[in-house]
């Protein structure tokens, strides 16, 4: 048992070792051994390779705009475990947090003795579970990896979501966008509504046949509801419905995201369940989520984005281009997990800018500098940064540099750069 969170972490650290392991047996049995499906769980699946965690955010600022408690569990964290775990845009308590992961320990243990471990993903999607079982009105999962085998795939959802399906993670889930989609449409359930955004037609086609399988409503992005724009105004459309959009999030690939969730929520309210859709305006104008083209400095301007794989890269640029002036000087820093598309995400980031900053960071799945620079692009010209804290604080000490400066690549190394630059501006 345990007596702080330091050591829970600890403790969690040291499972980490154990990496993704596939099968949905040893969720069920924490989940079991506490009574979890003893009593009724209300909550929202959403899967997708990128706009998961917005997604969620527009969901859960919804319902919030409505009076409800909103559970939220997204991964990865940009700060620690708990922030994983959400209650109203709060983070769960150290006291709940104790508790629960104590009042799983045995069953932890037991899964050790017969030699089939619990991963540290596994236990706190069933703290994340429990906790919510208890405290929230309503609950907003983030799938972790796939779907179909991830973690959270152990409850029957009032709704499904896949936000969008493209290349991440291959060495899991395939390398084809058919074998993706296999894996996303596995949060389909029977006769559970499923919302999809905007998804390649080889994709949509693994998708719609699970759902026809399954008997499962499907809403489909670009045929029941879409994005449109009108003299620079973003609307939703959803046949005779046209919803002016105003969001704090920015890029195209946000008022896609948050079609997604308005079409989730109406869709909802029209099977019978208790949406207030007079404040779904007001919700998706309150929404923010931390790391997604986020400004942490204004002056000098640094911005992060966890753009993480080549679709959000893409994506990042194209926000980029329609958000600063035409001759607005750009330098970029990068850091990326080594697994991930290095030459690719490089040669999309090298349409914005030639002033490129390579670094790493403290992570055992990070790009070392060498393999950073192997990664290059013939032509494309690079600087390595040995140290990006150094780097940073220079930057933070010329406050009249009119440079826009971008951290992107990783969202784990962008929630270190938001926590070290979050405390040189509380210094200063």
């Amino acid at each position: 048992m345990f007596n702080t969170v330091h050591a829970v972490d600890a403790y969690l650290d040291e499972r980490e070792k154990l990496g993704v392991k596939p099968g949905l047996q040893r969720v069920k049995a924490l989940l079991e051994d506490a009574g979890f499906y003893q009593q009724p769980f209300k909550a929202i699946h959403i899967a997708g390779t990128n706009g998961k965690g917005s997604t969620v955010a527009y969901l859960s600022a919804c319902y919030r705009a409505c009076g409800d408690n909103v559970g939220t569990f997204t991964s990865p964290t940009l700060t620690n475990r708990q922030a994983m775990i959400q209650l109203n845009h709060q983070p769960i308590s150290d006291d709940d947090y104790l508790a629960l992961i104590n009042r799983l320990y045995p069953t932890v243990v037991k899964l050790d003795h017969v030699d089939d471990q619990a991963s540290s993903f596994e236990i706190l999607v069933a703290v994340a579970f429990i906790y919510f079982q208890s405290a929230a009105d309503i609950a907003c999962i983030e799938a972790g990896l796939g779907g179909r085998e991830d973690a959270t795939n152990v409850f029957t959802p009032i709704a499904s979501v896949i936000t969008s399906i493209g290349y991440d993670h291959e060495n899991f889930l395939g390398t084809s966008l058919a074998e993706i989609a296999a894996h996303k449409s596995g949060i389909i359930k029977e006769k559970v509504p499923i919302i999809v955004g905007e998804v390649d037609k080889e994709a949509l086609t693994v998708i719609k046949k699970e759902a026809r399988r399954l008997h499962a409503p499907i809403y489909l992005y670009g045929e029941q509801f879409s994005v449109i724009e009108e003299r620079r105004e973003i609307f939703y459309q959803s046949f005779n419905l046209k919803m002016p959009l105003r969001l704090q999030m920015k890029g195209k690939h946000q008022a896609h995201n948050a079609a997604v969730a308005i079409k989730t929520l109406f869709a909802l309210n029209q099977l019978g369940e208790n949406v207030c859709i007079s404040e779904i305006k007001n919700g998706i104008a309150a929404a923010q989520l931390a790391g997604r083209y986020e400004a942490v400095s204004k002056n000098p301007t640094i911005i992060i984005d966890g753009a993480h794989n080549t679709e959000a890269i893409t994506a990042f640029v194209d926000t980029v281009r329609n958000d600063i002036k035409k001759d607005q000087p750009v330098t970029v820093l990068f850091a990326a997990f080594k697994d991930k598309p290095i030459t690719l995400m490089l040669e999309k980031l090298v349409e914005l800018t030639n002033d490129i900053q390579l670094t790493s960071f403290d992570h055992p799945r990070a790009a070392s500098l060498e393999t950073l620079a192997e990664s290059v692009p013939k032509l494309l010209k690079t600087t390595l940064v040995d140290d990006w804290q150094a780097y940073l604080s220079k930057k933070m000490e010329n406050a009249e540099d009119n440079h826009v400066t971008y951290v992107v690549g990783s969202l784990d190394f962008v929630g270190k750069v938001r926590q070290y630059i979050g405390a040189i501006v509380l210094q200063k």
